[in-house]
């Protein structure tokens, strides 16, 4: 049976025929209250341990929960410097590129530079080759012309008096007339 406060409270007892209460209910009763009370007591105790050890597990979780926090700050920590060097990395990569780059157009102008210069300089080799070549022709056309005078001139007096013992078509000097 369970005993309340109230029970306790509105707890009655039977008058003996010569007016007192009648002791062996009264015993009953209080075995009654005290047997609720041992169980009240028992169940606090119980109810007491339980609560210590869910005060434990509850520590214990927000203890959990403490160090995942302070895991997720490290962590977010961890990523904002990594991402903050990453970013710095590829400024770095960004700019010897560009500086690359640069050196790279530089020296591809200086060689295009280079180019021209040896182009023109062929040109100009090729301008003088020409004109050698000319002036060489005109030196050789200058020469056979004079050589074509001397053999008509050679020729012309000996056409006046033909050797005689001449062969025809060779010259008394041994040279093959054209």
């Amino acid at each position: 049976m369970e005993l309340t406060p109230l029970d306790i409270r509105n707890q009655t007892f039977h008058k003996k025929s010569f007016g007192g209460i009648d002791a062996e209910e009264v015993k009953a009763f209080l075995e009654t209250a005290a047997t609720a009370f041992e169980q009240l007591s028992r169940n606090r105790t119980d109810l007491n341990e339980r609560l210590k050890i869910a005060e434990e597990r509850v520590n214990y979780y927000h203890q959990i929960e403490k160090t995942i926090q302070d895991a997720v700050i490290t962590m977010q920590r961890t990523v904002d410097e990594v991402k903050a060097t990453a970013e710095k990395e590829a400024e770095i990569i960004i700019a010897e590129a560009k500086a690359r780059a640069v050196r790279e157009v530089e020296s591809t102008k200086k060689q295009a530079e280079d180019l021209r210069a040896e182009i023109e300089q062929l040109k100009q080799l090729r301008s003088n080759y020409f004109i050698r070549c000319r002036s060489l022709i005109r030196g050789q056309e200058e020469l056979l012309a004079a050589m074509e005078n001397d053999q008509r001139e050679f020729d012309a007096p000996a056409a006046a008096n033909p050797p005689r013992t001449a062969t025809p078509g060779v010259s008394s000097s041994g040279n093959v007339l054209a």
